[in-house]
């Protein structure tokens, strides 16, 4: 029984790994269904600084109900033109203007109960922009598979994208958080997308079979040896081999830790990971202008 095993262990293995996969995919394939929190409000884009038109603003609102349907994530604008500073009583540093905009930010998405999957660290993103003068600046808060996503490298390429064009044209700074967020989280999406059930199953059992056959033709091999092939002149003959040690050198080295140093942001997401005062796990971060 154990040797029948051995012999067909990636025939299992790659079923396993088969019904891994398949489980996978229909966990995705449920979570792209279609929206099933329905406590948030409708509204996406609230303009309180009033920096958007009624046309821009209905632009915005279309495009992130198409983009939300395509990736299953809920995606909120915030502008506002107010002293967070002040409301939350802290002195003006950039330490205390990135811990405001992320407590504004966090309340506004947990308090209005977003999340395109579920009302509680549901999957969805906020961009909060403030315009209030000596506090103007931006926040992105990510929670559920979109915290998942954005390491802090990723969150701090968004916020430049709409750094460098909110103050000539906010409209146009809003359309790339949107297609920044939707261009990411449809990257992530797209191999579980193509995990179809029954084309990892015939995929899997080729391999399998590819791995069987080939495995019962070596064993088929010729023989490389006779009753005669360590016998010369009528008396036995061994061919001895002998590895002798002549010298030792022993070089030492130190491997870095791939997670340490400055770049660790590239890899990963999870950037900014924190709880808001709901006890909801987000992402985050924010760029001062």
């Amino acid at each position: 029984m154990k040797q029948y095993f051995s012999y067909f262990k990636y025939l299992f293995i790659g079923i396993g790994v088969l019904v891994l996969l398949t489980v996978l995919a229909e966990a995705v394939k449920i979570s792209m269904s279609g929206r099933s929190n329905h406590s948030a409000p409708e509204e996406r884009v609230y303009d309180e600084a009033d920096v958007l038109t009624a046309k821009e603003e209905e632009k915005l609102r279309d495009l992130i109900a198409k983009r939300e349907k395509q990736i299953g994530c809920d995606i909120v604008l915030v502008t506002i033109d107010r002293s967070l500073l002040t409301e939350y009583g802290l002195e003006d540093t950039d330490a205390n203007w990135e811990y405001s905009m992320q407590n504004y930010a966090d309340d506004f998405y947990d308090e209005n109960q977003y999340g395109y999957n579920k009302d509680f660290e549901g999957d969805g993103v906020l961009l909060l922009d403030n315009w209030y003068e000596g506090e103007k600046g931006s926040y992105l808060s990510t929670s559920g598979r979109v915290y998942q996503r954005f390491s802090s490298y990723m969150i701090d390429d968004l916020l430049d994208d709409v750094s460098d064009e909110v103050e000539d044209s906010p409209y146009k700074a809003y359309r790339i958080y949107i297609e920044d967020v939707y261009r990411q989280m449809a990257r992530e999406n797209s191999l579980a997308r193509m995990m179809n059930p029954l084309a990892l199953f015939i995929i899997t059992l080729v391999i399998a079979l590819i791995y069987v056959a080939s495995h019962l033709k070596y064993k088929e091999g010729e023989k490389t040896t006779s009753a005669n092939t360590y016998v010369e002149n009528g008396s036995v003959r061994f061919n001895v081999k002998k590895d002798t040690l002549v010298n030792k050198v022993v070089t030492s080295r130190v491997i870095e830790s791939s997670s340490s140093g400055s770049g660790s942001g590239h890899s990963g997401g999870g950037g900014g990971g924190h709880h808001s005062s709901s006890g909801a796990s987000h992402g985050g971060g924010g760029h001062r202008r």
